[in-house]
């Protein structure tokens, strides 16, 4: 199955999913150089997302994004690619100035169609997403 998507930066990635209904913030909700989630009480709190296909719902800026997005890629701790519902300008610039593949504004709704721990394939370039194989429930 391909869901299509806008893209936002390019590149191709592919890993497992890690979904989360609200939005993030490069700066202050991950730490770039564990790539866990820092947040106290907040339902993904220390959980890793370097490597890990992002699915959320927008960004909630910071100027400095762009800036903890770019030490979290250099040490390899940022997420393999992100796919969101909408994004906004931080989170776009951030994106980009890392390097981090991105897409938002997918055609289907991938909270319906995407879980955690799903294996997928993502080509922003072209703005596609393909679910490679579904978690064993």
């Amino acid at each position: 199955m391909v869901i299509n998507a806008h893209t936002i930066s390019r590149g191709e990635a592919e890993g497992e999913a890690v979904l989360y209904k609200g939005p993030f913030s490069f700066m202050g909700d991950l730490d770039p150089f564990t790539g866990k989630v820092t947040v106290p009480r907040h339902e993904l709190e220390g959980l890793s997302l370097a490597g890990k296909i992002f699915i959320f719902t927008t960004g909630k800026g910071s100027s400095s994004g762009d800036c903890a997005a770019w030490v979290a890629k250099k040490k390899g701790n940022a997420p393999a690619a992100i796919i969101c519902l909408e994004s906004e300008p931080v989170l776009s610039g951030a994106v980009i100035a890392a390097g981090i593949p991105a897409m938002d504004r997918p055609e289907a709704d991938i909270f319906e169609m995407i879980k955690t721990g799903d294996f997928i394939k993502i080509n922003a370039t072209e703005g596609t997403i393909s679910i490679a194989m579904h978690k064993e429930v």
